[in-house]
């Protein structure tokens, strides 16, 4: 058996690290270990569901999997034919137990909702970000009560620091990280004696070096100004004036020139650390206030920003609770903890973690069987901003005594762009590990193209991708920011190139989703400046549209739903079904307006059209058969941050700096900082370079500016390597006609609509989702069950459906609830309705499942025949999908809920 307990993966770009960390979960339960004692947590919702499907997927197929079923087999200790004997009790096991693969912020969700009580939080709270307008607003509320208002204007008028303009920014950077700040006493005294000594002193020092015959420049340099002025002068960057060209013959004669001088840096560095004082104990003043507004908004409205979840889990898990009472609240004691993507780890949230993690490191070595395991890239650590440390990934291991074993074989990319990664890293990033590529890597082509029109160049270089006859939808361009993927996308549009934007924005600052709630808070308040965006884009005036139809009652999706399709405003996209769906979660206006507002949800992607655009920072996790990558658009912005941060060893705040210009002048140990500081701003931005330079599986080019280029850092010069040959011939096609989405399709199972060449009926296809819904809503196959389902239905789709509609529904579902086929079908049978599950790594979702002590049956509801093959194929696969993991002979059974009578179809 080759398992360590203890272990961390440094994971290189396409080295496999989502491989090695579902082999050791897949380890640990054939190990016996049950799925309630391990914590496996990754940053993203995304990423816990793939893991999950993934766990599931290779539970299924062991058999099929050889590369995975071996190396469990080498961590095991156990045979392949051993492995394969427990796997249908191992998958059982795993279906039917509670499993902690999650995000860590669902993680700190559960443990906060479970003991929130105890530090006066209401358990039923909502996890989502406060609009800044409302913090903001509640803050200055409680500034003003404590009667602060003056202080804040007389500490901005004393500051005269335009940085702080953003003064609540500061104030949310703050409470980020709240419990690494330290306990700190700032004294508030005045500067006003020490800056009149200042000025007596930098008075002597001027009238030496006139009398000494310095020139009129040397002079200058002492005259009369404000110490704020006399402290940024260039003069006090050296450390003596010895070594000053301008004064240096001039000291050699008097040398109480450099006495005075040397003396007045010392006063100059006193009156900076006073400066600071006074700095940061308003600061921290105002800070106290900012934070009780952030508990008092959480507290009253029921609702936790994630930087909330952060600080109340803390203080729950420090000041509330033991370790004990949280294992007995959370009904789990875990003894393996597995963790992803661990270089963007915040060190608060690692604080979270930590007891957790004691208790595994310290059981080790003892009978019980305890693991802790990390796997991540810290050149790919990009969320410092957030609070991501990738210090912590070796500080970690450091701590614990935990080896840092190497995943260096690329198994993404082509030989060139591997090779040509090495190139460019290995002599500029510390530390860096050549990568190999993988055995049989294709040739690839990587190019470095030079130029200042970069969007042109862009779209040329698209070109040559596409005369390779490459298809468009597998090149994707790599920008800085989202304005410059919008740029890319308006050049590609204009050229009639098909692109898919994805953005890091949120759903409600998409256009045409925006128009429409806009449209929506028109017909509520009547306000014609909200209805102006979407009646432009349909070219009509409010005159001309009939509104005779709206009523403020209405639920909100039928309001939505109502705009989308009287304007014809769909054409396919993605982002208005979302809003529907949205939409769908509230009954009355004015809340669906004000949630809106405060949403912060994910815009679709359309990942099938066109060339995929996104940031850097997107494509994360992510790779490209063909990359364009560009240098920024426009220049990078300067650095404005107002404060500096020192860390100790446990990476906690020990010491906070007030940033000045000149300061590094007067104090060398800020001065160390600050370089320390600039250190880590360069790996950053080289970080982001190495994401951007590992998305490609078969060529990459890369297209830089003459000067000021990003990839300057990597000393990145014009070249070619490799070659690309022609994909093939692709035949000219017909143009198609595009496959139309019907806007009220959703909350369905999705399914391949390629061979229906027919109009789809969008009454049936309503029909059809609110019968199903109705029979998934149904608690129990009853007359009592079908009143209550039928309710459900009502104020789900009642405005959308017609009464005779509804009636139609009901008379269907009370002829299948008292057809005395399916009541005996029914009979010693465990149901499980709307059973989802993943079979050759895709998801199925099964309407009603009936399983028996020696058999199961699948029954599919349908409300027409339509198209009777395709629901016989489906049927098939959800057979050979339930056999396959149950184990029992599996039958199937489609139920046509037609309009005169229940059908019951074997397959």
């Amino acid at each position: 058996m080759s398992f360590q307990p203890q272990l961390a993966y440094s994971a290189s770009a396409g080295s496999g690290k989502t491989f090695a960390l579902s082999v050791r979960y897949l380890s640990l339960l054939f190990l016996g270990e049950e799925p309630s004692t391990i914590l496996a947590a990754t940053f993203t919702n995304k990423a816990a569901a793939e893991m999950k499907q993934r766990v599931i997927a290779l539970l299924i197929n062991l058999e099929e999997k050889k590369v995975e079923l071996s190396e469990i087999a080498k961590q095991t200790g156990l045979s392949e034919a051993e492995l394969l004997a427990k796997q249908p009790v191992i998958l059982e096991n795993f279906l039917s137990s509670s499993n902690y693969i999650v995000t860590l912020d669902s993680f700190f969700t559960s443990i906060l909702r479970s003991a929130s009580l105890y530090i006066d939080i209401e358990p039923d709270f909502v996890t989502k970000e406060i609009d800044s307008k409302v913090k903001e607003e509640n803050f200055l509320e409680e500034v003003q009560a404590n009667s602060l208002l003056h202080g804040l204007v007389k500490l901005a008028l004393n500051i005269e620091d335009k940085r702080f303009l953003k003064m609540f920014e500061l104030m949310q950077n703050f409470y980020k990280i709240d419990p690494l700040l330290p306990d700190a006493q700032y004294e508030l005294s005045s500067t006003v004696e020490l800056e009149n000594t200042i000025d007596v002193l930098r008075d002597e020092l001027h009238s030496l070096v006139v009398e000494s015959g310095a020139s009129k420049t040397a002079i200058k340099n002492f005259e009369a100004m404000e110490v704020k002025a006399l402290f940024k002068k260039s003069v006090f960057e050296k450390s003596s004036l010895l070594d000053h060209r301008n004064y240096k013959k001039y000291v050699e004669k008097n040398p109480l020139i450099e006495e005075k001088f040397l003396e007045l840096k010392k006063l100059l560095a006193k009156w900076a650390r006073a400066k600071e004082q006074v700095v940061l104990h308003n600061l921290f003043q105002v800070y106290d206030y900012y934070k009780n507004a952030n508990i008092s908004t959480a507290r009253q409205l029921g609702v936790l920003s994630f930087d909330d979840l952060t600080y109340f889990t803390h203080r729950l898990l420090h000041e509330s609770i033991n370790k004990e009472f949280l294992y007995f609240k959370i009904d789990s004691r875990f003894r393996h903890i597995l963790l992803d993507e661990f270089q963007d780890t915040s060190t608060l949230q690692f604080l979270l973690l930590k007891p957790l993690i004691d208790e595994v490191v310290a059981g080790h070595g003892s009978s019980e069987f305890r693991s802790f395991f990390y796997v991540g890239d810290t050149k790919q650590s990009l969320y410092r901003f957030r609070g991501g440390v990738e210090e912590l990934f070796d500080a970690v291991a450091q701590s614990y005594g935990i080896e840092i074993a190497q995943m260096d074989t690329n198994y993404r990319s082509s030989k060139a762009v591997v090779e040509q990664v090495n190139f460019w890293f290995e002599p500029n990033m510390k530390g860096y590990v050549a990568q190999k590529f993988r055995p049989n890597a294709q040739e690839g082509f990587v190019a470095v193209v030079e130029t200042e029109e970069l969007v042109e160049e862009a779209l040329t270089q698209l070109a040559f991708l596409l005369s390779k006859n490459i298809p468009l939808n597998e090149i994707a361009f790599l920008v800085s920011t989202n304005k410059d993927g919008a740029t890319i996308q308006e050049a590609c549009y204009a050229k009639g190139y098909a692109t898919s934007l994805k953005t890091s924005s949120s759903l409600k600052h998409t256009p045409k989703v925006a128009s429409v709630v806009a449209m929506v808070s028109y017909l509520f308040t009547g306000l014609t400046l909200d209805a102006k965006a979407m009646l432009q884009a349909v070219n009509k005036t409010i005159e001309e549209i009939d509104v005779s139809w709206f009523h403020p009652f209405l639920q909100p999706m039928s309001v939505v739903h109502h705009l989308i399709a009287s304007f014809g405003y769909f054409e396919e996209d993605m982002n208005l079904l979302k809003l529907l769906e949205f939409s769908s979660e509230f009954s009355d206006i004015p809340t669906f307006l004000e949630e809106f507002e405060l949403s912060q949800i994910e815009v679709a992607g359309s990942a099938k059209l066109g060339a995929k655009i996104m940031t850097i920072h997107g494509s994360k996790g992510l790779e490209f058969e063909h990359v364009i990558v560009l240098d920024r658009l426009k220049g990078s912005a300067p650095d404005r941050s107002t404060l500096l941060y020192e860390y100790d060893e446990r990476l906690n705040v020990e010491r906070v700096f007030y940033k000045m210009s000149g300061r590094a002048n007067f104090d060398e140990y800020y001065a160390l900082l600050l370089e320390k500081q600039k250190i880590l701003n360069e790996k950053d931005k080289m970080n982001v370079l190495y994401v951007a330079l590992t998305r490609a599986v078969q060529s990459m080019i890369v297209i830089r500016k003459e000067k000021a280029s990003m990839f300057d850092l990597l000393g990145m010069r014009p070249m070619q390597q490799g070659t690309l040959p022609s994909v093939g011939s692709i035949e000219p096609k017909l143009e198609e006609k595009k496959e139309t989405l019907t806007i009220t399709h959703y909350g369905t199972q999705e399914l391949n609509k390629e061979e229906e060449e027919e109009e789809k009926d969008y009454d049936a296809i309503l029909f059809g989702t609110a019968l199903h819904y109705t029979l998934e809503m149904i608690s129990s196959f009853s007359l009592m069950g079908m009143a209550e389902a039928m309710t459900a239905t009502k104020n789900r789709y009642g405005l959308l459906l017609t009464h005779q509609q509804l009636q139609a529904i009901k008379k269907r579902v009370l002829e299948l609830v008292t057809n005395q086929q399916f009541q005996r079908l029914l009979i010693d049978a465990r149901l499980s309705k709307e059973q989802s599950l993943v079979f050759e790594d895709e998801l199925k979702q099964i309407d009603l499942l009936l399983e028996y002590e020696e058999k199961c049956v699948v029954l599919e509801y349908k409300s027409s025949k339509k198209y009777h093959l395709k629901h016989i194929a489906q049927v098939k696969q959800y057979k050979k999908a339930i056999q396959s993991i149950v184990g029992k002979p599996t039958t199937g059974i489609l139920v046509y809920l037609l309009e005169e009578r229940v059908e019951f179809v074997g397959v």
